[in-house]
């Protein structure tokens, strides 16, 4: 049995109205067209992984650097908004690795599963996630949307893994927490599980552990 994750809402908790809210602190609210160009910079669907912001889908298979990335997004904000606080707004999404996560994490690796990350992420999300969650780096392999230059749910992105894993994905449990995603693995032979909150998929994981210790 082989582990194939998604990182936001599944292995890192996310709260995207966070930055939602601290994006929304640094508009120039004078300017109509900054509000309206703001509306489609940074939305609360992108942020979750759906594909209505052009400037968050560039920046997450690598188009664009980090630093494009804030230029654009300072186009819509005060004229005293610095790139530093842009990136606050950015982290702010972010919450701390849990425990219990990366206990699990541990679990499996202890336990000898092989298990794999599969994430849309960017460049600085990507650094933050690395070195806030070390037991990331157990995986037998990560595969970034940033590095790979392909974003979930294209079928390309899939076939990128079972390519350069050899995985079997019927031999897979895939867990995720968008659908089109999961369609598109389903499609591809993977056991899928939503994840329909941050840690609902915990027990089925725990379970898989404990008969590997049998």
């Amino acid at each position: 049995m082989n582990l194939l994750f998604d990182l936001g809402h599944v292995l890192v908790d996310i709260d995207p109205k966070r930055s939602l809210q601290a994006f929304a602190q640094l508009l120039d609210k004078n300017k109509k067209d900054s509000r309206q160009a703001a509306s489609s910079l940074i939305t609360a669907d992108a942020l979750l992984g759906g594909h209505d912001s052009k400037l968050i889908d560039l920046y997450q298979v690598g188009q664009i650097t980090t630093d494009q990335f804030l230029s654009t997004a300072l186009q819509v904000c005060r004229p005293d908004t610095t790139k530093e606080q842009l990136l606050d707004a950015w982290f702010a999404m972010l919450l701390p690795f849990r425990p219990d996560k990366a206990l699990l994490l541990r679990q499996l690796h202890q336990a000898g599963i092989p298990f794999y990350i599969l994430s849309n992420i960017n460049d600085t999300h990507a650094a933050w996630v690395r070195h806030n969650c070390p037991e990331l780096s157990l995986a037998t392999a990560q595969f970034f949307s940033n590095e790979i230059h392909i974003a979930k749910p294209a079928p390309e992105a899939f076939q990128y893994v079972i390519d350069h894993t050899g995985i079997n994905p019927s031999d897979t449990l895939y867990i995720d927490d968008l659908t089109p995603n999961l369609e598109v693995g389903r499609r591809f032979g993977f056991r899928c599980l939503q994840a329909t909150t941050d840690s609902a998929w915990m027990p089925v994981v725990q379970e898989i552990t404990e008969k590997s210790r049998k």
